[in-house]
């Protein structure tokens, strides 16, 4: 993992089977025009890159990202880190370090280099690893992949356990706006490390990111720019030949969520070229938290929302306090919900599966595009995502399924 610089911009760049002067080529358009490096159709709007999904029974879509920043007065929510990077192990001192590192995979001279450059300290509960700055930033891009999965499979480290995810390699665009340091961008790019799919980056160093920031202010405006979250604002773009019966047979899932008919027929009659943003297509519930952080209020009950509320709540017009690790929860899954293959229907529960535990769930919107809320916490927004974004968000193992389940009737009563 070495740092980039073309044009001033700053990218992550990590070993790739790809021709090295066909990376540098791509790169180079990638951060020259700002494009996604996976567009399809990008097209400019108001400064914006707006990408076209291609045509399907929910029409076509169109899409740019936009960055949610949680307010201000969150910050003093937050737990800030100690400002020395510290890895937690099981009990047993240095050999048990040593053991679990070669166990994860690391080459016994790495394990050596690492050691050496760390202060350990052995208790009845623990084994912490106090490893130093230089030994911290002189990770090799594989070595610091298989640590940190590794640390993520401990208790108590928790910045393993819950890594930023990045989907961009162009770092300047990723924190345009933020007023992030250079310095501290500069700092993620060479820490941040390839997700075990291979989409997108990890990054988990918060504490040293903090330590070499030189003001108070700096270190506030560091946090922020960490903890902002990317969503997609999105239109529904139609034209004559795209209005028909089956747009609405697909936004009103099947003829089942009723109340999306009135706007849906006035766009057919209507007969004209247009565009519509897609929160008029929510449900109530939905619609309203669109590209909202939780308020302090929504965690009134001792907690925030999660991604079964989300999902559970999608159709419901007055929700339901029912969270992933609820006792009903399994019994409302196999009652309200039926197993589902592809084609997808709008509404559908996609469930993210790793070994035999379900890490997440979303919502499928249309095309790879899902509703979804990736936190039960104050910094977690309700926001669309693409499919292979969330997921490399969620899966730290790399070995995930996705499973579908659809709703087995959307009572009226709950959808106004």
């Amino acid at each position: 993992m070495k740092l980039s610089m073309w044009t001033g911009f700053i990218v992550i760049k990590s070993p790739n089977k790809m021709n090295s002067r066909l990376i540098g080529a791509l790169h180079f358009a990638v951060l020259l025009l700002g494009l996604s490096p996976d567009f399809s159709l990008a097209q400019s709007l108001s400064g914006r890159d707006v990408i076209r999904t291609p045509a399907g029974p929910w029409g076509v879509m169109e899409y740019y990202r936009v960055p949610l920043e949680a307010p201000e007065e969150y910050l003093r929510l937050l737990s800030v880190p100690s400002q020395r990077a510290e890895w937690d192990f099981p009990v047993g001192g240095e050999p048990t370090v040593r053991s679990s590192m070669l166990e994860g995979g690391l080459d016994p001279a790495e394990i050596d280099r690492i050691v050496k450059g760390s202060s350990i300290i052995k208790s009845l509960e623990n084994t912490r690893v106090f490893p130093t700055d230089e030994t911290v930033l002189s990770l090799p891009h594989a070595s610091r992949m298989l640590l940190y999965h590794l640390l993520s499979t401990f208790p108590g480290n928790r910045f393993q356990a819950r890594p930023v995810y990045i989907d961009s390699e162009n770092l300047s665009a990723w924190f345009a706006g933020s007023g992030m340091p250079r310095a501290a961008i500069e700092d993620v790019s060479i820490l941040a490390y390839r997700t075990p799919k291979d989409h997108g980056f990890f990054f988990s160093d918060i504490p040293l990111l903090l330590r070499r920031t030189l003001s108070s202010s700096d270190e506030k405006t560091i946090l922020k720019g960490i903890y902002r979250r990317q969503g997609l604002m999105v239109r529904l773009r139609f034209d004559r030949e795209s209005m028909s019966e089956s747009l609405v047979n697909y936004w009103s899932a099947s003829y089942k969520y009723k109340a999306v008919f009135p706007i849906l027929r006035s766009i057919l009659e209507a007969r004209e070229d247009g565009a519509i943003d897609i929160a008029h297509l929510l449900p109530a519930t939905a619609r309203q938290s669109l590209n909202r952080f939780p308020d302090p209020g929504d965690g009134i009950s001792g907690r925030y929302p999660d991604w079964f509320w989300t999902c559970y709540n999608f159709f419901r017009f007055v929700p339901k306090n029912v969270y992933a690790d609820s006792p009903e929860m399994t019994e409302l899954l196999a009652s309200e919900f039926q197993p589902s293959l592809p084609p997808l229907q709008f509404g559908d529960m996609i469930l993210i599966t790793s070994g035999a535990k379900i890490i997440h769930g979303c919502i499928h919107i249309a095309d790879d595009l899902v509703y979804t809320k990736n936190g039960a916490d104050v910094f977690s927004p309700w926001v669309i995502m693409k499919l292979p974004d969330v997921v490399a968000y969620h899966d730290l193992s790399g070995d995930s399924t996705l499973s579908v389940y659809r709703h087995l009737d959307i009572q009226s009563e709950n959808v106004p």
